[in-house]
C-alpha cells in the first residue's frame, strides 16, 4: 500500500530527453546556439544596434506618440506659472452675439470696440480676425443689394470698412494673416511683411514654413495698421501638425512667398517695441536656434517652430466684447497690457486641445505664446538633444551587456529596472531644471530586447546547471513525495475517523451538535466523537494524545476507538474510563498518555454524567453567563499517566439552551507571541455568538477568533472544538 500512495502522490519524473522532443532538436539548438554565441553577448550587441537604427530613424517608428505623451505629462506636472497677467482677451462671446447680433459684425461696430480699447494706451492690439472681404453693410454693397433705389440714397452713409481702417490708425494695431498652402479664390501676398530681420546665415530661412500665399485684411485695413502675423498653428502635411489633435508646436516665423511674417503675438511685441523692436535670428548649422524681438528671446527648433510651455488657463483675463461696448471697463483697464480680440464663442472659436489636456480657443494661445516671449520661458530640445539620447541608449546597452551575464537573474532584473529608473528620473530632471525636453521613456523599450536576450543567455545557463542538480535531487524528490503521499493518506483516514455531526443527527429536535477538529501538522492527536448510546443517551468525547505526528495520531485511533467500544460496554461511566486505561496501558511502548473529557447526555431530561481525565474543564453557556464545569471533585490525571486511578463520574441537570463548549489547548493555549488565548477570550466568543445561529456557523466563528487572535503565528497544537445544546424535554 505504501508503494501505491507514494506512487499516486509523487510528482511526475519526465525521463531524461522527453522534453527535448517537444521542440524539433534542429530548430532548438540553431535558437540557443545563437543566444549563447559569443558567451551569450553576440545577439544583445546585435538588438542594440538595431536599436541605434531605430533611434536614428525615430519618426520611422511607432514610437513618436510614447515621446510625445511623455513630454505631455511633464506639462501637466510641471505647467508654466502665469503671473502678472499682461495680456488681456476681449472674446467676441455669446452674451455679445446676443447682444449685438450675429456674427459678422458691422465695421462701424468692430471701430468703436478698437477705438475704446486703444483710448486706453494698450502696448499693442492684436485683432485675431481676418477681414478679406468688403462690409456687408458698405455703400457699394447696399447699392448692389437694392438696385431699384437711386444711387444718392446711398452716397451719403458712411463708409464702415473706412471707419474701421480710422479706427486701426490710431494705435498700434496688428491684423491677422492666414498663410494657405494652395492659391485660394481671395488668397493674395499680404502688403505688410516683417519690415526688417536681422539673420547669421540667409540659407537658414529655406528651412523656415514656406506658404505660396495668404488670406488678409483688405488693403485699405492692412494699411492703416501697424503691423500684420500669421494666426496658423499648423498645417497638414507638415511637420508642425499636433499628433492626435494636440497642439504642441506654433511657428514664429514664416515666408509667405519670399517675404517673411512674424506670429501675430510676437508681432504684437515687435509693434509695441517701436524702434526697439527689431527682430533678429539666431542660426546653427541645423537651422534657427531662437527669435529675439528687441529685448525677448526665445528657443525654437531649427523650422522656427517654438515648442510652447503652456500655463493652466484662467478666465480672469478675459473680458466681453459686449461689455466693454457698453463701457464696463474704463480705458485704464488696458493701459499697459498687451490686447487681444478674438472669438469666445462655441460656434465660433477655433478650439484647440492643449497638452495639459485644456480645450482652449485660439486666442488664448496667443495670450501664451506673448506671455512666454516676456518671460524667456519655452520647452527646449536643440538639435544635440537626439545625440544626447543616443550617447544614453548606447551607453545602457554596453552596461547591460557587461553586468547582467555576472549578475543572478533576480539583481540583473533589478540593474534594468534601476535603469529605467534613472532614464526616466533624468528625463523629469532635464525638464524642471532648464524645460529640456530629453526622451528617457522611448529609449526603454529600444533597450528591452537587449535586457531580454542577455537575461534569456542567463536563464538558460542557470537551467543548464538546474538539469544537471536534478538528477542528483529526483531520488531524493520521489522519496519526500512518497512519504507526503503517505501522511496525505494517513490524514484522510485519520478525518474519515471522525464522525459528522450533521449528517449523524440529521432531523434530531432534542439538541444540536457541532465539532470541527484542524491538525497543526498534516496528522494530529487530538480527536472528538459523538454518538447514540441508545434512542436517549448522547455520547460526547473529546481527547489529546501527548505528542505530535504519525505516532500520536495512531494513539489517537486506538484511544477513540477504545473509548467509543468500552463506553457503549458499560453502563457506569466511571468503570467504562478505568477499563479504557487499562485497555491502553497494555500495550503502551512510547508510554504516551491522552487527556480526554467524556460526557453522557441524557435527551429527554437534560441530565448531563461526565468523567475529566486530566483534560481542560468544559465550558458552559447557560442563561447568559458562561463558567466552567464542576470537575474538582471528579478530575483525575491523563489516561496512562497513573495506573489504576479509580476514576468517578459526575452529574449536571442542563437546562434547555444550554451550550456545552469542549475544547482541547490547541485553542486555550494559542498565543499571538506575547499570549495566550485564554479560557477567557473563549467565553468572550461564547457569548459573542448568536443564540439563533447555526451551531456549525457558531463553531466556526470560534475558530476564526482564534485564528486572528494567533496573527500570523505558527499554531501551537491540534485544534478541536466540540459544541453541544439540549434543545429542551420533547412534547410529550
Amino acid at each position: 500500500m505504501r508503494g501505491i500512495i507514494g506512487r499516486i502522490a509523487s510528482p511526475a519524473v519526465i525521463p531524461h530527453g522527453t522534453r527535448e522532443r517537444q521542440i524539433p532538436s534542429q530548430p532548438r539548438h540553431l535558437l540557443l546556439a545563437l543566444l549563447q554565441a559569443g558567451r551569450g553577448r553576440a545577439l544583445p550587441l546585435l538588438f542594440l544596434a538595431l536599436a541605434v537604427l531605430a533611434l536614428a530613424n525615430f519618426d520611422a517608428t511607432p514610437l513618436p506618440p510614447l515621446r510625445n505623451a511623455q513630454f505631455d505629462r511633464y506639462q501637466r506636472q510641471m505647467p508654466r506659472t502665469r503671473d502678472g497677467e499682461p495680456v488681456i482677451v476681449v472674446g467676441i462671446d455669446s452674451a455679445s452675439l446676443l447682444r449685438h447680433g450675429q456674427w459678422p459684425w458691422s465695421r462701424d461696430l468692430m471701430a468703436d470696440l478698437t477705438s475704446r480699447i486703444l483710448a486706453g494706451r494698450p502696448h499693442a492690439l492684436g485683432i485675431d480676425i481676418v477681414f478679406a472681404e468688403r462690409d456687408r453693410f458698405a455703400p457699394p454693397a447696399l447699392a448692389e443689394r437694392f438696385p431699384t433705389l437711386p444711387p444718392a440714397t446711398f452716397a451719403g452713409l458712411p463708409g464702415p470698412d473706412e471707419q474701421l481702417a480710422a479706427a486701426l490708425a490710431g494705435g498700434p494695431t496688428v491684423l491677422a494673416v492666414i498663410g494657405v498652402a494652395n492659391a485660394l479664390p481671395g488668397s493674395r501676398q499680404p502688403s505688410r511683411p516683417l519690415p526688417a530681420l536681422a539673420a547669421g546665415d540667409p540659407a537658414m530661412l529655406a528651412a523656415l514654413t514656406r506658404f505660396p500665399a495668404a488670406i488678409a485684411s483688405l488693403t485699405l485695413l492692412e494699411g492703416s495698421a501697424a503691423g500684420a502675423g500669421l494666426v496658423n498653428a499648423t498645417l497638414d502635411g507638415m511637420r508642425s501638425t499636433a499628433e492626435r489633435g494636440v497642439l504642441r508646436r506654433v511657428p514664429t516665423l514664416a515666408l509667405v512667398g519670399d517675404q517673411p511674417f512674424l506670429s501675430l503675438p510676437l508681432e504684437m511685441v515687435r509693434v509695441a517695441l517701436g524702434a526697439g523692436g527689431q527682430v533678429a535670428i539666431e542660426a546653427g548649422p541645423h537651422g534657427m536656434q531662437g527669435i529675439r524681438v528687441g529685448d525677448y528671446a526665445l528657443p525654437t527648433q531649427g523650422n522656427g517652430e517654438l515648442l510652447l510651455h503652456y500655463g493652466r488657463s484662467k478666465a480672469s483675463y478675459y473680458l466681453s466684447a459686449a461689455d466693454v461696448l457698453a463701457g464696463a471697463y474704463p480705458p485704464e483697464t488696458f493701459t499697459s497690457r498687451f490686447v487681444l480680440i478674438g472669438f469666445n464663442s462655441t460656434g465660433l472659436q477655433d478650439a484647440t486641445v492643449t497638452p495639459l489636456g485644456e480645450l482652449l480657443p485660439g486666442v488664448d494661445i496667443h495670450a501664451q505664446i506673448i506671455e512666454s516671449l516676456l518671460a524667456g520661458t519655452a520647452l527646449r530640445r536643440p538639435a544635440w538633444m537626439p545625440q544626447v539620447e543616443m550617447a544614453a541608449l548606447l551607453l545602457g546597452g554596453l552596461l547591460l551587456i557587461v553586468a547582467v551575464p555576472v549578475l543572478r537573474p533576480r539583481y540583473a532584473t533589478l540593474a534594468f529596472v534601476a535603469l529605467i529608473g534613472l532614464l526616466l528620473a533624468a528625463g523629469h530632471f532635464a525638464f524642471a531644471a532648464g524645460r529640456w525636453l530629453f526622451d528617457g521613456l522611448s529609449l526603454v523599450p529600444l533597450l528591452a530586447p537587449v535586457f531580454i536576450s542577455l537575461l534569456s543567455a542567463t536563464l538558460i545557463a542557470a537551467d543548464a546547471r538546474r538539469r544537471q542538480a536534478e538528477a542528483q535531487l529526483q531520488a531524493s524528490r520521489e522519496a519526500a513525495a512518497r512519504i507526503d503521499g503517505e501522511l496525505d493518506a494517513a490524514r484522510r483516514i485519520q478525518m474519515g475517523l471522525l464522525p459528522d455531526p450533521s449528517s449523524r443527527f440529521a432531523g434530531e429536535t432534542r439538541f444540536a451538535v457541532a465539532a470541527l477538529l484542524e491538525p497543526a501538522r498534516a496528522i494530529g492527536g487530538d480527536y472528538y466523537d459523538c454518538f447514540m448510546l441508545d434512542e436517549r443517551r448522547l455520547c460526547l468525547a473529546i481527547g489529546d494524545v501527548s505528542g505530535k505526528g504519525i505516532p500520536a495520531s495512531l494513539f489517537m485511533a486506538i484511544s477513540k476507538t477504545l473509548a467509543g467500544t468500552l463506553t457503549r460496554r458499560h453502563d457506569d461511566l466511571g468503570q467504562a474510563v478505568c477499563d479504557l486505561q487499562r485497555e491502553l496501558n497494555r500495550d503502551n511502548p512510547e508510554f504516551q498518555f491522552v487527556t480526554t473529557f467524556i460526557g453522557i447526555l441524557d435527551a429527554d431530561s437534560g441530565l448531563l454524567e461526565f468523567v475529566c481525565a486530566g483534560h481542560d474543564a468544559p465550558l458552559l453557556l447557560s442563561q447568559g453567563a458562561v463558567r466552567p464545569l464542576d470537575i474538582a471533585r471528579i478530575a483525575g490525571p491523563p489516561l496512562c499517566a497513573l495506573a489504576n486511578y479509580p476514576f468517578a463520574s459526575a452529574r449536571l441537570q442542563l437546562l434547555p439552551g444550554d451550550l456545552l463548549c469542549l475544547f482541547t489547548d490547541g485553542i486555550s493555549e494559542a498565543s499571538d507571541g506575547r499570549e495566550m488565548f485564554g479560557t477567557g477570550r473563549l467565553a468572550a466568543a461564547l457569548l459573542a455568538g448568536s443564540s439563533r445561529a447555526p451551531l456549525a456557523e457558531r463553531a466556526t466563528a470560534i475558530r476564526d477568533a482564534v485564528r486572528r487572535f494567533e496573527a500570523g503565528q505558527a499554531p501551537f497544537d491540534d485544534l478541536t472544538l466540540l459544541l453541544a445544546v439540549w434543545c429542551g424535554r420533547p412534547p410529550t
